[in-house]
């Protein structure tokens, strides 16, 4: 037989091959980043 058959997938090329998830998982940075970033600004502006 093959040696492909007994040969395990990695498990990053197995999360890479879930496009989905990937794609949710860029979708959560990005929310994260862009909060973050937005809460920064605003409280980064001085009380008058």
């Amino acid at each position: 037989m093959s040696s492909s058959s007994t040969e395990q997938i990695p498990t990053m090329q197995r999360l890479y091959n879930r496009i989905w998830l990937l794609a949710a998982a860029a979708l959560a940075f990005f929310l994260v980043v862009y909060v973050g970033w937005g809460l920064i600004d605003v409280l980064s502006v001085p009380p008058r």
